[in-house]
């Protein structure tokens, strides 16, 4: 790699800091980093590594150079200091060595600033890696500065760490706000290493492990969002952010089925933060039991326009979940849509009929049946037979199906679950003084639920029987001269 015209003033001082890996020993002098034709130079040889400047025009050429026994197949961090004549070289934070140079400043040059090319041209590379190369131009590093990129760097922190997400949280979508957690662990195969634990880490299996401090400062080192401890192996929990932007519509838990079919729809904007500088695995999730609904059925529900899958704990458990799963990088903030539709449907049959027509109804068959048969006016009494349909079983929904044609509860003689409990069904009187049935959860079976009800149609008995007391009162006082009002 090589950047044209770029220009270097003369320089007091100098520092370049590169990571250096090696798949072979060179068997010549190959650059790490060099500029111009009239070369200043870092390079790697069979047996060491140095510093080379030189100015053809006039005749001046110096190496000064350490000796190292290279071990390929690993990286190095090679630095070099030059201050005012004096040159330091440097070893994965450490000096190896110091030394006099004849001259107390590096020429100016201009030309190309190239990064593995061979010093004098004739070959392309490095026979290895170059990573994370830093150029001070007139600036002279400390060793405690040294020693922190060392400590930042490849070698030491970041390439034997091995992280591994032991966990992802459920996400409950119904919330409003909640923080749910991720658990981690990061280890490593150096005995003497550190590994890196996320700023934001949280519950920490081990909290007294040695934490690293900075040679530069004395304080603990911090180095993109990541403190380091002395450990083989910390787990940890990471914070996630939960919040709902905004709602439309909603599944209400009392439901008047007063038309032939209603439809809810559900939707919830919400977003999520991965607030660390972790890449995180997450699960959406969902119980259809907290928004009414059994775990025998329930509707369909989407996120984000794909279909959410559903996932039991285990094979035997009562628990049910609509998931999806998710990946949120290091500091992600995104945005979801779930909806769901709730149908409910009814359909009614209402004909005239005897208590005895209405014991041998047993299904909606038979109902259908009576009802072709039957004639209008054959009683004063009538039977209405109600399906109703749902794409969900209802768990703790309340439903009342209002019956028009009745005027008080005690007009109705009986009515019955003809699925599911088949038990003895309420009768109430709404707010409005509608008069309706209560069909309970458990009367539902796969969806679907039918009733019967058994009533007096408009007047009840007994208040058909007053009304033919009174007008039999008011012929008696006429015939008497009392007047009929």
């Amino acid at each position: 790699m090589s950047v044209d015209s770029f220009s270097v003033q003369e320089m007091t001082k100098m520092t370049v800091v590169a990571w250096v890996y090696l798949d072979s020993a060179p068997n010549t002098r190959r650059a790490i980093i060099q500029h111009g034709a009239n070369i200043w130079a870092v390079y790697a040889y069979s047996n060491g590594w140095g510093l080379v400047y030189k100015n053809d025009t006039a005749g001046l050429e110096k190496k000064y150079s350490v000796s190292v026994t290279w071990q390929v197949g690993r990286w190095y961090m090679l630095g070099m200091v030059f201050d005012s004549g004096t040159i330091e070289f440097y070893m994965d934070g450490e000096l190896v060595s110091t030394q006099t140079a004849e001259d107390t400043h590096i020429p100016a040059y201009a030309g190309q600033l190239s990064i593995g090319s061979y010093w004098k041209g004739l070959e392309a590379s490095l026979p290895g890696k170059i990573d994370e190369v830093r150029f001070y131009e007139n600036v002279a590093l400390s060793p405690d500065e040294i020693k922190l990129l060392y400590l930042a760097g490849r070698k030491k922190l970041s390439e034997p760490a091995n992280f591994r997400q032991i966990f992802s949280p459920l996400m409950d979508l119904t919330r409003d706000r909640a923080t749910f957690y991720a658990g981690l662990e990061v280890s490593t195969s150096d005995p003497s290493g550190y590994v890196p634990v996320p700023e934001s880490a949280v519950n920490m299996s081990i909290t007294s492990a040695e934490k690293l401090q900075s040679d530069y400062t004395n304080a603990p080192f911090y180095y993109q969002g990541h403190y380091w401890y002395r450990a083989d192996k910390i787990q940890f929990n990471l914070p996630i952010q939960f919040e709902t932007v905004r709602t439309n519509g909603d599944f209400d838990d009392v439901i008047i089925l007063d038309e032939d079919q209603k439809t809810y729809v559900y939707e919830r904007e919400f977003k999520v933060t991965n607030p660390t500088a972790a890449k995180l695995n997450i699960v959406y999730s969902l119980d259809p039991t907290e928004l009414g609904f059994s775990v025998l059925q329930y509707p369909e529900f989407e996120l984000d326009g794909v279909r959410m899958v559903s996932w039991r704990p285990d094979e035997n458990s009562s628990e049910l979940y609509l998931i999806r799963t998710d990946t949120l990088d290091p500091g992600e903030i995104s945005t979801h849509w779930i909806k769901s539709i709730w149908t409910l449907g009814k359909e009614e049959l209402n004909f005239p009929a005897k208590l005895e027509d209405f014991r041998n109804i047993l299904d909606w068959q038979t109902a259908q049946k009576m009802a072709e048969n039957a004639v209008k006016g054959k009683a004063d009494t009538w039977v209405r037979v109600i399906k109703i349909s749902s794409n969900a079983d209802v768990s703790n929904v309340t439903i009342y199906v209002p019956l028009k044609d009745v005027e008080d509860v005690d007009d109705v003689v009986e009515a019955v679950a003809l699925t599911g409990s088949r038990a003895t069904l309420q009768v109430e009187e709404l707010d409005d003084g509608t008069i309706a049935v209560k069909v309970p959860a458990d009367a539902f079976v796969s969806g679907e639920a039918e009733i019967k009800v058994f009533y007096n149609k408009e007047t009840s008995w007994w208040k058909s029987i007053l009304d033919r007391i009174m007008g039999m009162v008011k012929m008696i006082k006429s015939f008497f001269g009392f007047g009929g009002g």
